[in-house]
């Protein structure tokens, strides 16, 4: 009995949701230049600040903040994106965020490959290919084009077998709303998986 009110104490009382997230430049069309992005656009930049809270993954309390796994040593970088709200906690994995090691390129996949859902920011002239970035537990990519005026297409794609479980209509949002369409595609879609 003990062991098992034990364990209750470990269970968080809300909601926890991990969340990868992916810059695409121009003309990239490869895992691993994609991955390696630590340079990015203002729109993107914006787009990240209205996903939620940056916060300093090195000083903040595991207790009482989600980290997805999130190293707090430094070895995943220092920041990252975090949204909660009274029943929901969101970590977004952001590889623009997270150091390119030369001696491990592939480091971010440890998150990003493990993550239900990636929010795919492709400001490449090119489209970009579902499965582009390769992960076991990939299962919906949530893919924002810019476009020119402020305007953004919001497209879901879905693993084969997968697209039944999600809504998967086109749509165009502006810059001003489009964090927080993206942000609740991406729950949706976790949810889902």
């Amino acid at each position: 009995m003990a062991r098992a009110i034990k364990l209750l104490d470990l269970i968080p009382a809300y909601d926890t949701h991990k969340i990868g997230v992916v810059y695409v430049d121009r003309d990239q069309t490869q895992e691993q230049s994609i991955l390696a992005n630590t340079h990015c656009s203002s729109r993107y930049m914006e787009m990240l600040k209205g996903l939620g809270q940056l916060v300093d993954i090195q000083n903040c309390s595991s207790d009482s903040v989600y980290l997805g796994g999130l190293d707090q040593g430094g070895g995943d970088g220092q920041f990252t994106y975090f949204y909660e709200d009274g029943i929901t906690q969101v970590v977004f994995h952001v590889a623009t965020l997270m150091p390119t090691h030369t001696s491990y390129p592939q480091s971010k996949k440890l998150h990003i490959g493990n993550d239900y859902v990636i929010i795919v920011y492709n400001n490449s002239t090119k489209p970009y290919t579902f499965g582009t970035i390769k992960g076991q537990f990939n299962f919906f990519e949530v893919v924002v084009e810019p476009l020119p005026a402020g305007m953004n297409r919001v497209i879901i794609q879905a693993k084969k077998g997968m697209e039944d479980m999600l809504h998967l209509q086109t749509a165009l949002i502006s810059d001003t709303w489009l964090p927080i369409l993206v942000r609740e595609k991406a729950l949706q879609a976790n949810v889902s998986s």
